[in-house]
């Protein structure tokens, strides 16, 4: 393994493992538990799996031990206060201004472990410097001056259990720790020598292999407390809000961390569960990538449905919305051969189309192909000359589109097309009206039109949201019986440590 260098930080080779409650409290688990987007009932079918393999762990492990090194350099320990009561006395100290000015360490090793449902890490040959200064008095003596504390071969075994609380809360247990620390030496400067007589390293050792461990599990409840604030709803946009709680418990074996999340849209102001739902699915993890996320079609479903409750799916088409090269534009001499009467009855008048939908489009995943069926309707309107509008007629209209999409380079491509188009009149202020003869018109429009400048956004690719500081690479789409699996790698850029950074948060 290649010696990371930073600073005045340095790895080194050794037979595995290395960190320190800092890794595990924070590193591992923020990383892993970031897929934990909290809450929810149990036993409700997932509309979203997440899958942690192997080698996503690993990269998460190494992300992670980068991440130590550089905040290790740049940490700045909190200063200690405090006081040593012993037979000849007790003696008050404070130790101020510290910094890490070396260390080194060998990559953790950290395992899926399925007895406890979460993970096994085994940390050893941390090495730590640490620099700074110290006052003490005992007695009528007074000292200070600078110190210097050498920590070498820490190790800490660790097993973190995952789970789910009643409230359906992502939990973290410590299930097994144990710590040690092969010596620590401490180095007071210029120190007189009534108060090298207390210096006691053996008990400095000891003190800090036995806070380890309940620091460890300080940080699981600080991590706990942190992700419940974060809550399990979040809002989209102005209309649309997703609910990712957990289902059931995480799912841990040898090679994988299964996830099962709610996934459901619904309105901000109106958290209701739509009309259907969630129908099983079985999401194959693939080993040689990351990540793998599958979505069934209630997910889409559901955000349909919230659309579609608020109101919003409805549009106003006006004449200066038609292409110029459309043969068919709103005005009533060019509805004529459509609506006979019209032209006779308002003769060239502008119009407008309101297009609404009836029901909530209606999203179909089958083997390699996006179906959607809408079902809306369309009334026709003559404006007149002060603004007003005069009904014509309505139509009901049944359509089906069909997709194939795929993603590369943070982007999502692809190609939609028109299956069928069905119209229907439903009233008419104007006598008859051609459906069979209009259904061809629109048809035409739409793939003249519609189509072809959708299809040209999609071919350049729609892009999808990213995080600033990691990104998803290698990615895989697949549309599946139900659900769609998207396949992925990660990059993640760690953020350059600032100086001063504080200790163990």
């Amino acid at each position: 393994m290649r010696p990371r260098r930073l600073g005045n930080c340095q790895s080194r080779k050794s037979p595995r493992p290395a960190t320190h409650e800092i890794m595990t409290g924070r590193m591992l688990l923020y990383l892993t538990a970031g897929c934990l987007l909290t809450c929810l009932a149990h036993g409700t079918q997932p509309a979203i799996k997440v899958l942690l393999s192997e080698k996503g762990l690993q990269y998460v492990k190494e992300m992670g031990a980068e991440w130590l090194l550089q905040n290790l350099g740049s940490a700045s320990p909190p200063d200690v206060h405090g006081k040593l009561s012993l037979s000849l006395g007790t003696v008050y100290y404070d130790i101020m201004g510290m910094a890490v000015t070396y260390c080194e360490f060998a990559e953790p090793s950290v395992e899926f472990y399925e007895d406890v449902t979460g993970f096994k890490a085994v940390i050893s040959g941390l090495y730590i410097q640490v620099k700074g200064a110290w006052s003490a008095s005992y007695g009528i003596f007074e000292d200070g001056g600078d110190f210097e504390l050498v920590i070498r071969d820490l190790e800490v075994d660790l097993l973190l259990g995952l789970g789910m609380d009643a409230d359906g809360q992502p939990s973290f247990r410590c299930a097994a720790c144990g710590a040690s620390v092969g010596s620590a030496g401490l180095n007071l400067i210029d120190a007189s020598w009534i108060i090298e007589q207390f210096i006691d390293e053996e008990r400095i050792r000891s003190t800090i292999e036995e806070q380890i461990c309940p620091m460890i599990t300080e940080r699981l409840d600080e991590l706990e407390y942190r992700l419940a604030a974060l809550g399990a709803t979040f809002q989209v946009n102005r209309l649309l809000a997703v609910d990712l709680p957990l289902t059931s418990y995480p799912v841990v074996n040898s090679s994988c961390l299964s996830l099962s999340l709610k996934g459901m849209f619904h309105r901000p102001d109106s958290p209701v569960d739509p009309p259907f739902e969630p129908q099983p699915f079985f999401l194959d993890g693939q080993p040689g990538y990351m990540l793998s996320l599958g979505l069934s079609d209630y997910t889409t479903n559901s955000a349909s449905h919230a659309y579609f409750v608020s109101g919003s799916l409805q549009l106003l088409i006006t004449d200066s919305m038609i292409p110029p090269s459309s043969p068919l534009h709103l005005n009533t001499n060019s509805f004529g051969p459509f609506v006979p009467k019209l032209p006779k009855m308002f003769p060239d008048m502008e119009m407008q189309l309101q297009v609404f939908a009836l029901e909530a489009p209606e999203f179909t995943f089958r083997s390699g192909v996006v179906r959607m069926d809408a079902f809306g309707a369309i009334k026709a309107f003559v404006v007149r000359p002060d603004g007003t509008f005069i009904f014509l007629f309505r139509l009901n209209l049944e359509s089906t589109f069909s997709g194939k999409f795929r993603m590369a380079n943070e982007k999502l491509t692809g190609a939609i097309a028109l299956d069928n188009l069905y119209l229907s009149l439903d009233s008419s202020e104007v006598g008859e009206v051609q459906t069979d003869a209009l259904k061809i018109a629109i048809k035409f429009g739409i793939k003249l039109s519609g189509l072809p400048r959708l299809n040209a956004k999609l071919a350049k690719g729609i892009d999808l949201p990213t995080m600033q500081h990691a990104h998803l690479t290698n990615l895989v789409l697949e549309v599946e019986e139900g659900f769609i699996s998207v396949l992925s790698d990660a990059e993640i850029q760690l953020r350059e440590a600032k100086v001063g950074t504080p200790w163990m948060v």
